[in-house]
């Protein structure tokens, strides 16, 4: 099985099971800690995701970038990521 290194937006309540799936078969998560919640922190520890550093540093190390967020929000985290 190949390995990637996945990047996820953001794995909150609903982004952390895409995110621990992954994680599950074999998969490098990442993700940003900066600006997010305790709440999101942990449930990032607790299922093996790597913090990435910073945005910018995500984007250019992921093979992929998995975008979970309320419809509200798509169109600033696209514009964040471009």
């Amino acid at each position: 099985m190949t390995t990637y290194r996945i990047g996820i937006l953001h794995p909150g309540a609903m982004g952390v099971s895409i995110a621990a799936n992954l994680h599950r078969n074999g998969q490098l998560v990442c993700w940003v800690a900066a600006d997010r919640s305790p709440a999101t922190a942990a449930r990032a520890a607790e299922h093996g995701l790597i913090d990435a550093g910073t945005l910018a540093d995500l984007c250019r190390e992921s093979q992929l970038i998995i975008s979970v967020c309320p419809p509200h929000a798509a169109e600033a985290v696209a514009q964040a990521v471009n």
